[in-house]
């Protein structure tokens, strides 16, 4: 097997069948906040948790779990995390919150363990040319699935019952688990080169852990998706509550605006990653990123006016999608790193990225307990956003353009 194989298709519709359904239980929290508030009588500082528990869970099995691939191997690692992003299925049974978020734990660590192998995955089954296309496509279905979950929780929970998105969104799941289980295979090893001037990635040596954890690109990398992830998290689990509680949009409609983040964010990723294959650059993705996110952001809570909110949320999901693509192929090409020691870059970004995402929902959600507004928390991650523009200034550039002008 080697990467002309017409197979790799089937492989890229299975991996984004599993990635939609992240996509779409991750963003679900934002809707469910507000219901969970009122079903449970909770505050928001203890709401929130449902929002950084995943997380939180995320930076701390990442490291352990993903140093696991090369003795499993990428098929059955995938196929551990695919299915425990179905636990959710198992809320039809309970209405407890603590066991809520214990299924929402099991989801956390089937994505701590879905997104790098992914990466992984897509990186043995296409050249290096196909890889930031291949990449763009298959993050922006994440995207997708943060639309579809904008759009229907509310209105499935209205219909149905308050945690029926939790065990619909488990179910489909199970059903993108099974799919993998039945299509999903390793790449068998070539050593030939299937296309003039294409890099064979597995020919660049394994590195140890600890060379790999001081590595100054990955951890440039793991700066700037520490920063962005933060504002992402927090704007996505509040900005709903926000909206209705502030600005008086009702519930249904404040969460339904969020799809137009991801609707931006989706094109931005397809069209990031044909860029970046043009141009053969990644850094300049990051940096515009990190621009782009920050002053979005801060239209989107300022002011309360449709146009300045729309103009805001689409430009936040643009800057947030337009990196996308570079973001999971840089860890792929640091040079004297090969795809499985990708893996491990890959798992640092989510550390830190979701170190970030566990802190923000439940500082904003303290800072509102305690101040009685939503401004303090979110003007902090929009000014700390800014540090992935800086991060990306400092990153060395690992695109095909750097290295014929090395």
């Amino acid at each position: 097997m080697n990467t002309n194989s017409r197979y790799r298709f089937v492989i890229i519709i299975s991996v984004i069948l599993v990635r939609i359904s992240v996509g779409i239980i991750w963003a679900s929290a934002g809707p469910l906040l507000p219901l969970m508030i009122q079903e449970f009588d909770l505050s928001r500082s203890a709401a929130g948790w449902y929002a950084s528990i995943a997380p939180l869970t995320i930076a701390v099995v990442s490291l352990p779990v993903n140093s696991l691939v090369d003795r499993f191997g990428l098929k059955k690692m995938f196929t551990v995390g695919a299915f425990c992003l179905a636990m959710g299925t198992l809320a039809f049974f309970t209405r407890g919150y603590l066991l809520l978020l214990f299924f929402r734990m099991c989801f956390a660590m089937g994505t701590a363990i879905i997104i790098p192998v992914a990466t992984a995955i897509t990186a043995e089954w296409f050249n290096n040319r196909e890889l930031p296309i291949v990449n763009g496509i298959s993050m922006s279905f994440i995207n997708i699935g943060n639309g579809i979950a904008f759009a229907v929780t509310i209105p499935i929970a209205n219909a149905l019952a308050w945690n029926a998105p939790i065990i619909i969104y488990g179910a489909f799941a199970l059903v993108g688990a099974v799919a993998w289980l039945v299509l999903g295979r390793d790449v068998e090893k070539t050593t030939e080169q299937t296309e003039p001037g294409s890099q064979i990635l597995e020919k660049r040596p394994d590195l140890g852990f600890r060379k790999i954890l001081t590595n100054r690109a990955a951890l440039l990398m793991t700066l700037s998706v520490t920063v962005s992830w933060a504002l992402g998290n927090a704007i996505g689990s509040w900005l709903p509550d926000y909206y209705y509680s502030v600005f008086n949009i009702p519930l249904d409609k404040a969460s339904s605006i969020l799809t137009i983040a991801t609707i931006g964010g989706t094109i931005a990723s397809i069209a990031g990653g044909i860029l970046s294959t043009r141009l053969g650059k990644r850094k300049p993705f990051i940096i515009a990123s990190g621009l782009i996110t920050g002053l979005a952001a801060l239209f989107a809570v300022l002011f309360n006016n449709p146009a300045a909110i729309y103009t805001g949320v689409a430009l936040f999901g643009i800057g947030g999608g337009i990196c996308v693509s570079s973001l999971f192929t840089i860890p792929m090409e640091i040079p004297g790193i090969s795809v499985r020691s990708g893996v491990i870059v890959i798992a640092m970004m989510q550390v830190g990225g979701n170190l970030g995402n566990f802190v923000s929902p439940l500082v904003v959600g303290a800072l509102v307990d305690s101040t009685g507004s939503y401004l303090p928390g979110f003007l902090t991650f929009i000014i700390l956003s800014f540090g992935m523009m800086v991060a990306g200034l400092l990153l060395p550039e690992t695109g095909p353009a750097a290295r014929k002008q090395s």
